[in-house]
């Protein structure tokens, strides 16, 4: 008979309880959706109430869910929202971090306050969710901490001075934190996701002077020729929460259809 982590579907995270930051749209929803989908309980967290109500509703008819607002760069939200979540699910053994902000930029263009505030969202809103959550992580143990980061914190882009030195700045934190949980039973991995067909990607993808020109190349740009779907970033995340990768940590799971290795 196979073991219970080879198992497939709802068997692989049977009994685990996951806090999802950015959980009400895009890759943080369908972690969520997935997560719930191989068993386990899941909490979503989002600054927009009516966003929430609407995730979960839909979430709902899949497994148990609970739902929290809050601004992940305000201290007294990530406390009290992550004090929900553990009430909601009676403990905690999985942080996944979805939340962030883009910006456009160069070092010719952008600004102090834009750099600062995109540092005070990709920074400091994952930093504070760990802090808030760790007690609670290393008492469920063994538990699973996901970050979002993204593949140019390794592959450059024009433009985006901001936007790279945040995620690069999360591959060093997810290498920090492992370090720092490494012995207490907790482990921390990073999610690399090049672009991915997400409600917010459509919405600025239709933006362009040619939305179907620029949509094929950047899907050429893609060596298996298609750009992500939030299915293929969420099955990541459900593998690095549970057993079959309890023993990776620190790690930097790029999901990008081959673009870094051209």
């Amino acid at each position: 008979m196979a073991s219970s982590s080879t198992v497939p579907g709802r068997a692989r995270l049977d009994g685990k309880r996951a806090l999802v930051y950015g959980g009400a749209t895009g890759l943080g929803m369908a972690s969520a959706e997935a997560m719930l989908q191989a068993g386990a309980a899941v909490f979503i967290t989002g600054r927009r109430r009516a966003k929430l109500a609407e995730a979960a509703g839909r979430l709902a008819a899949i497994g148990r869910v609970g739902l929290g607002e809050g601004d992940f760069t305000s201290e007294s939200d990530v406390a009290r929202v992550t004090a929900e979540a553990v009430a909601f699910l009676g403990g905690l053994d999985t942080l996944v971090v979805s939340s962030g902000r883009s910006a456009i930029g160069s070092i010719f263009t952008a600004t102090p306050a834009d750099f600062q505030a995109v540092m005070g969202t990709n920074l400091l809103g994952p930093f504070l969710a760990v802090r808030a959550a760790a007690p609670h992580l290393v008492a469920g143990a063994p538990s699973s901490i996901i970050l979002m980061a993204s593949v140019v914190g390794t592959v450059a882009m024009r433009e985006r001075v901001a936007y790279i030195t945040s995620k690069a700045g999360i591959l060093g934190m997810t290498r920090a934190l492992a370090l720092d949980f490494a012995d207490r039973g907790v482990r921390v991995n990073a999610i690399s996701p090049s672009l991915v067909l997400t409600e917010l990607t459509r919405s600025i993808l239709a933006q362009e002077k040619d939305p179907a020109a620029t949509l094929k190349r950047r899907e050429g740009q893609h060596p298996v020729g298609r750009l992500g779907r939030p299915e293929d970033v969420a099955a990541a995340a459900v593998y690095l929460a549970g057993a079959d990768s309890d023993w990776t940590t620190g790690q930097n799971l790029v999901i990008d259809g081959g673009l870094s290795i051209v």
